[in-house]
């Protein structure tokens, strides 16, 4: 069975005529915008005409930019050595910096309007983007001049972006030795992290130190990566007006701080719980005192076999069915016209990728596949965002974003579905394994990614008194694991390189990629409670509120699922499933 993606329906190469025809396109679509604004930033009344206007040819142009990028950043992600990919995003960017000073005229001229609403009510197309409107209305207030949004893309180009991309380069390209049924193999670090979730115990240690070993060889360079990324971020966040680069980042994904403070609150009262967890796992494993680190994901029970990648679609495909039969369909269309790339590689990225192409109704998913129960969970999650946007298909481009932390809700929902579809199918042995490795994964989701949201808390503060070196992110990284972790974890078995192995801390303009998933997770848990309450009745409404996570708000598109996010005892309700599993497990063991 295929693994690898094709990209043929977005480009069949880049010397390819419509490669060639997008750009010349893209061209002039920057062109028209550039026009527009000189016929219309200086007129002081804002009508609806040339709004109207201004929105067409906006959306044009993410039609086609959107495809190039996608088609650059793709490949680069399965091959980060690919020149042309890199030449490609690079020119793509650069043409689109622009018209960066463009959309920042439009958001500022937009924020002189006094009659918005009255505005928006005159005209059906100005109706279908009022939430896009009223969004740049809140935002206008960090948008600079037309000037300096102009110089401060051009510069991202060769700043933050390039750096994103040269960690990218260094980790995929970086392997290491490590012996594997008594054959020494070099693989990479990707493949070694897959390994955390391998029955041979000496394999789970041997492969962490190795990851060990070759994150020291890079990690300068990383250093520099982070340095550069992240001070980039604290000078324009400050320049347009944000407290801190997380207020920034609640902004962005249209979430409040209370809703925030809210989730965190009872995130840390259910920390102990995890503890427990992870002490029985360390007795479960023969350790005489705390869990090493290097089995924290360790499965627990008899060594299983390896699962085959047509196994995984199976399993992927029959659970979705157990739900709808529309997400069923989308799952069996991505496998069958070859969306996802599961084929574990030197140069590919180590990380799940979901991108979403709307302009051609499709989304390409990335994965490492190695054949652990862990990488249906992975595909299963991927697959989610791409269900998620193809609710969102009848949109235009400018309504067809949604905050990551409602994204992260519908690819962990997934993840639900398949792993209670298993359960309901398993024998009592296998239940309890399966019980296991759900609570492993919302430990991860939850106490491993709240270690991470403390270590970027931390790192933006320090990094405003200057560049960090590679011995103080090791120190700042252990330390926040061992608050999050506590007692339950051996502190001297934490590699200390942990900073080094989350994408997101590398990605410009993606900072706290952390939080969302722990909403994701706790949000995807209330959700399903609800389905089990209601079955069949949820499936459609579900999907309504999916359809509607483009143009609302965190907390409103909540309300669509009769869920207050302000509450505490919403999250505690939540949380209380994952320590009833807890308990559950314990007592069985």
């Amino acid at each position: 069975m295929n693994m690898t993606w094709n990209l043929d329906s977005l480009y069949p190469s880049f010397e390819s005529e419509k490669v060639r025809r997008d750009r010349e396109l893209l061209s002039q679509h920057i062109q028209d915008l550039k026009m527009w604004a000189e016929n219309h930033l200086k007129v002081t009344d804002v009508t609806a005409a040339p709004v109207e206007d201004f929105l067409r040819l906006y959306n044009d142009y993410k039609s086609v930019d959107v495809c190039l990028l996608a088609y650059a950043e793709l490949t680069l992600s399965a091959d980060s050595s690919c020149e042309e990919a890199m030449n490609l995003a690079d020119d793509i960017e650069h043409m689109s910096s622009e018209i960066a000073g463009v959309v920042a005229g439009f958001n500022r001229w937009i924020s002189t309007c006094d009659h918005i609403d009255e505005l928006i009510v005159s005209s059906t197309y100005l109706l279908k983007h009022r939430f896009y409107l009223k969004e740049l209305l809140l935002q206008s207030r960090y948008v600079l001049n037309e000037e300096v949004e102009v110089a401060i893309s051009r510069m991202q180009s060769t700043g933050s972006t390039a750096w994103g991309r040269l960690y990218m380069e260094s980790v995929s390209s970086t392997l290491a030795d490590v012996v594997v049924q008594g054959e020494t193999k070099k693989v990479t670090l990707a493949e070694l992290r897959s390994m955390a979730y391998e029955n041979n115990a000496a394999l789970r240690k041997a492969a962490y130190e190795a990851e060990a070993e070759a994150c020291s060889r890079i990690a300068g360079v990383c250093a520099a990566c982070m340095n550069g990324i992240s001070g980039e971020a604290l000078t324009v966040y400050g320049m347009r007006g944000y407290q801190s680069s997380l207020e920034k980042v609640l902004v962005a994904s249209r979430m409040d701080s209370e809703t925030l403070s809210a989730m965190l609150a009872a995130l840390q009262e259910s920390l102990p719980a995890f503890h427990t967890y992870y002490q029985k796992k360390a007795e479960l494993l023969g350790h005489s005192t705390k869990l090493p680190f290097y089995d924290i994901f360790a499965p627990i029970g008899e060594e299983s076999v390896k699962i085959s990648y047509e196994d995984a679609q199976k399993t992927i495909v029959s659970s979705f069915g157990t739900f709808s039969e529309e997400l069923a369909s989308l799952a069996q269309k991505a496998f069958d016209q070859q969306w996802i790339d599961a084929e574990p590689r030197a140069g590919k990225g180590g990380y799940g990728l979901c991108i979403d192409i709307f302009p051609i109704g499709e989304s390409r998913i990335m994965t490492q596949f190695t054949g652990n129960a862990i990488d249906i969970s992975i595909l299963a999650h991927e697959l989610g965002h791409a269900y998620h946007s193809s609710c969102l298909g009848n949109e235009t481009m400018l309504n067809t974003d949604y905050p990551i932390p409602i994204a992260e809700t519908a690819s962990i929902f997934c993840e639900t579905i398949v792993n209670q579809a298993l359960l309901t199918s398993s024998t009592k042995k296998e239940a309890l394994l399966l019980l296991e490795r759900s609570i492993s994964d919302a430990g991860y989701y939850l106490v491993d990614f709240y270690a991470r949201y403390l270590f970027e808390l931390k790192l933006y503060e320090r990094r405003a008194l200057g560049p960090l070196p590679v011995q103080e992110l090791n120190e700042l990284m252990i330390t926040c694991m061992v608050e999050a972790y506590g007692e339950s974890i051996d502190p001297d078995t934490i590699h200390p390189y942990m900073w080094m192995n989350k994408a997101g801390y590398f990605m410009a303009g993606y900072e706290f990629m952390n939080f969302p998933y722990s909403f994701g997770l706790l949000f995807a848990k209330g959700l399903y409670a609800e389905y089990l309450k209601k079955g069949e009745g949820f499936v459609a409404r579900y999907r309504q509120f999916l359809s509607a996570t483009s143009k609302h708000n965190i907390a409103d598109v909540a309300k669509f699922m009769d869920i207050d996010v302000h509450s505490i005892d919403f999250w505690r309700g939540a949380l209380k499933l994952i320590e009833t599993d807890i308990k559950a497990f314990i007592s069985t063991t």
